[in-house]
């Protein structure tokens, strides 16, 4: 009985040796699953100071390294990092903190209203290696709180600071986005963005201090071709709907313009035209811009059509003639040549044409001969005015001269100085 039980015994512990082999074998093949349960994947940000990035997760796999990846929509970054991980068990661990201020090591933080998108990639002891999905983060000024807006036909959206005013506000800024961009097309016939957001500060000085904060000189306003994004300052007050026919209208033929040259084509195109274009589709009359092109052209001191190929002087006085000027061309060749003039220029600007043989390969002329006969158009509109003509002497005198002008000359440039040298698109 004896040797009987214990070769019974034996062949037990045979058959459930075989028994157990499989499941070793299942769990040997567990261990080996190069894969991860994500848990977390997300991303928070302090704005213009930090964004960090978070994941956490499982795997009974052994991790060896942790790599995060992540870019900018508009390319001003792109960045790799090997993360410090933690794995207790089965959970993983990573987090990553991205400095977000302005400094020596950090010469161009993220572009305030971009688009960051971020990925993780999973390195597993045995070499292999487990991507997990993408995901975006919209880098917005979250020191406020925004109400919004959207044209869904149109791909629009505005948004705006809440706060007490008047409920028709965005509502107001959606109807002159969507009709400028409808007119302004009609003449450009460009792609449209697939989006257009539109971003309303309530104050100038909030609108400073954010792209200060981020190391960004804007000022006014700003148009983000490459983001379809429009950032501009418009209190609610009883000068807001003025503002936005100004501004708004402004900055959407900068995304135009942007998509009719392409990205590589836009570089060519000159200010004077980009510049011209975006301030002759202004909404809202500016009788300034005439009253000083009279001034400088009886004075003999016009900026030379030349010199306006480049970004614009800083100077106050100085940019805001060339915006005059640029805008007065712009109709000028609208009258002379139309429509087709327009995108003829756009057309050789495209394609690589320099601010000069751009002029000559559209138009057929010169570009010093397009700034005569520009100049010469203006003579007469000068002489069939009723008013006293300004005189060649101090700005003073000129303001008692034009008399009723004065007032709306100086609320005019009021109005335009916060915008002067700083409504350029972003090249």
């Amino acid at each position: 009985m004896t040797k009987i039980k214990w070769h019974t015994i034996a062949n037990l512990v045979l058959a459930l040796s075989l028994l157990l082999a499989p499941a070793s074998a299942a769990a040997d093949a567990i261990i080996a699953d190069d894969s991860i349960t994500v848990i977390e994947n997300t991303a928070s940000y302090i704005f213009a100071q930090q964004i960090t990035f978070t994941l956490e997760g499982t795997s009974t796999a052994q991790v060896s390294e942790v790599y995060l990846f992540f870019a900018t929509t508009g390319g001003g970054q792109t960045e790799t990092q090997n993360v410090p991980f933690e794995q207790e068990g089965n959970t993983v661990r990573a987090s990553y903190m991205h400095d977000l201020r302005l400094s020596s090591l950090n010469p161009s933080p993220l572009n305030p209203f971009d688009t960051v998108t971020f990925r993780w990639e999973i390195e597993f002891a045995d070499g292999k290696s487990y991507p997990i999905d993408e995901q975006q983060l919209e880098y917005i000024d979250n020191r406020f709180a925004w109400d919004q807006s959207s044209d869904e036909e149109n791909h629009i959206t505005v948004h705006w600071i809440e706060e007490e005013g008047d409920p028709k506000f965005g509502q107001t800024a959606l109807d002159i986005a969507r009709v400028s961009l409808q007119e302004i097309n009609a003449e450009l016939r460009a792609p449209l963005p697939e989006a257009i957001t539109i971003y309303i500060y309530d104050t100038q000085d909030n609108l400073n201090a954010a792209m200060i904060l981020a190391g960004r000189d804007w000022v006014g306003g700003q148009a983000h071709p490459d983001l379809g994004v429009i950032v501009v300052a418009i209190p609610a007050n009883d000068f807001a709907t003025s503002r936005m026919e100004r501004f708004i209208p402004h900055e959407i033929t900068h995304l135009l313009v942007y998509q009719s040259v392409t990205p590589e084509g836009y570089r060519y195109v000159p200010e004077w035209l980009d510049e011209g274009l975006s301030t002759a589709n202004e909404r809202l009359p500016t009788p300034e811009y005439t009253l000083m092109i009279e001034e400088y052209r009886q004075r003999g001191q016009l900026i030379p059509l030349r010199d306006l190929c480049v970004p614009f002087s800083p100077d106050t006085q100085a940019a805001y003639l060339s915006y005059a000027q640029s805008g007065s061309i712009v109709k000028y060749i609208r009258e002379r040549y139309g429509a087709q003039g327009i995108r003829d220029l756009l057309t050789a600007y495209k394609n690589g044409a320099s601010c000069t043989s751009g002029v000559e390969e559209a138009l057929n002329i010169s570009i010093d001969t397009l700034e005569a006969n520009w100049q010469a158009s203006l003579a007469p509109q000068s002489q069939s005015q009723s008013q006293p003509q300004p005189q060649p002497s101090s700005w003073p005198a000129w303001v008692q001269q034009v008399g009723p002008w004065a007032g709306m000359w100086l609320l005019g440039l009021l109005l335009a100085l916060p915008m002067i040298g700083r409504t350029r698109r972003r090249r």
